[in-house]
């Protein structure tokens, strides 16, 4: 499964390779968006657990959290798998009466090596920043979004609009989203 969030930031950069990575997530179910994820990516912000300029990291784990999908899995340490950020995280989404997606790295999930980055084994790969070219043009991705939207409102209309386009393609999204089993969300008041 991924996120309308994904799909985005995959179409962007190059051409070519876009095109590759739109193929390669093409079999994926895409989660559904909904006002609640917005409302938690509201919180997840206002309280600096995400920083203001990186709304798609909000809103891979709003999307994930209210979907109540298991694992979000990221290679994202500066915003996302650090161990501080997951306990805030965790926090944040609690205090929204959600039950916290588990945030973690692809090989944590594997669980069967640990991660130890190291310049022997992925050379590119700086242990300083937790960036590699990769990393670089995902970071840049994120901060043409971050620029492109001024409000999460007009993130969320702009993902919505893309979510009933691709529809129309056949491409397939589903909502494991239960409002039942949720406290109701509440959007943060400035005051706080």
């Amino acid at each position: 499964m991924i996120s309308p969030v994904v799909r985005d930031e995959i179409k962007r950069g190059d051409v070519i390779l876009s095109r590759q990575r739109l193929e390669i997530v093409s079999s994926l179910t895409v989660l559904e968006l909904s006002q609640d994820v917005i409302v938690l990516v509201d919180k997840l912000l206002d309280t600096g657990v995400v920083p203001l300029n990186s709304v798609p990291d909000a809103q891979h784990i709003a999307v994930a959290t209210v979907h109540n999908i298991e694992y979000l899995v990221s290679w994202n340490h500066k915003h996302i798998v650090n161990e501080h950020k997951r306990e805030q995280i965790k926090r944040v989404c609690r205090e929204a009466g959600f039950n916290p997606t588990i945030l973690c790295t692809p090989i944590e999930l594997m669980e069967d090596i640990q991660m130890q980055e190291t310049a022997e084994k992925q050379p590119e790969f700086d242990p300083e920043t937790y960036t590699n070219p990769i990393l670089e043009e995902c970071y840049r991705i994120k901060a043409e979004i971050s620029a492109q939207f001024k409000t999460t409102e007009e993130y969320y209309h702009y993902l919505k609009a893309m979510q009933e386009e691709e529809k129309r393609k056949g491409i397939k999204y589903v909502s494991y989203y239960e409002p039942s089993n949720q406290k109701t969300p509440v959007k943060c008041d400035d005051s706080d």
